[in-house]
């Protein structure tokens, strides 16, 4: 069992006590949960943040209720998840070191993906000031909605003409044109470089959307896992399909009726590792790639619709 060391009210150091003899003086009212206390091997904290120290006693005093829109981040515990002092080097609950930093809405107190940029919960934007309402901060997400429709635009733009170059050069090299090849193979490159920068872009902003406890994922893992060579293929199923998966439970959070189209999301994905297993079929992979090409604009189009819902949802 755990000893304790606790400083009275005249800041003096007291102890070394039982966890039963800390109960029997928060019972008389010797410790509040403000207490500072420290264990045998150093790790400080408040009374307040041992699970149940306090269960059954009614203080005689009125706890401070804290603001919620004091700050968008508050200590947490990053092993076990409970309130930790800013003094403390270790979690009284867990022992955890070191302590770390949970994101939380600062108007609802909903954990958060730390990428987040609204809460699906209240629809506060996060990237305001900490001191406007949660209403009054919302405008930003009207540059969110426009940043979505143009990178999905260019992207779906260059995907289209990336496709049909690559159905021509499949046909030049089974004809025999080599001079068609190295011409549209000078085209292709140019064009698949934006598509990938621009769908991997969308694909981040996207995932930020996702709150903390739904996010299968972080968005910086979501993009940089897929370009990991082999394990890529199957983190295309996480970034992708899993994002028009959590999308969807975020949208039923929100109370909205729209779902995404998580098949469309799936079929991308099969379709990608077909048209790379068969790169030694031009033709064949030509046509599976424009095939996986439109399937995954149309995914595109489908999750960056959800996530202007959850935009514009939680801005009413």
């Amino acid at each position: 069992m755990t000893n304790f060391y606790y400083t009275d009210t005249n800041g003096q150091k007291q102890g070394l006590i039982s966890e039963q003899h800390l109960r029997t003086l928060a019972a008389q009212g010797v410790i509040t949960p403000d207490t500072p206390l420290e264990t045998e091997g150093g790790h400080k904290g408040l009374a307040g943040q041992i699970p149940g120290l306090f269960d059954g006693i009614k203080p005689s005093f009125s706890l401070p209720v804290p603001h919620a829109a004091q700050s968008a981040v508050n200590l947490f515990c990053t092993n076990c998840g409970n309130a930790v002092s800013e003094r403390a080097n270790a979690c009284m609950s867990c022992g955890a070191s070191p302590i770390g930093h949970k994101k939380f809405c600062r108007y609802c107190g909903v954990a958060l993906n730390p990428e987040q940029v609204i809460c699906v919960k209240c629809g506060a934007s996060l990237t305001g000031n900490s001191g406007a309402s949660a209403r009054g901060t919302f405008h930003n997400s009207t540059g969110l909605v426009r940043r979505f429709n143009t990178y999905f635009m260019v992207f779906w733009i260059f995907a289209v003409i990336e496709a049909v170059c690559s159905i021509f050069l499949a046909m030049a090299e089974v004809t025999g044109g080599i001079e068609e090849d190295s011409l549209l193979g000078l085209i292709i490159f140019p064009v698949a470089i934006p598509m990938i920068v621009f769908e991997f872009m969308l694909l981040y902003q996207l995932w930020k959307l996702i709150p903390l406890d739904i996010a299968r994922t972080t968005p910086g893992k979501a993009v940089g896992f897929s370009f990991i060579p082999v394990f890529g293929f199957y983190w295309w199923f996480v970034a992708f399909w899993g994002l028009g998966k959590d999308m969807n439970m975020t949208l039923e959070r929100l109370g909205s009726w729209k779902q995404v189209n998580t098949g469309l999301g799936l079929a991308a994905c099969i379709l990608s590792v077909v048209d790379l297993v068969f790169f030694w079929l031009p033709l064949v992979s030509a046509l599976v790639g424009l095939a996986g090409a439109i399937t995954l604009i149309f995914f595109f189009k489908s999750v960056k619709d959800g996530g202007i819902i959850l935009l514009e949802q939680g801005g009413q």
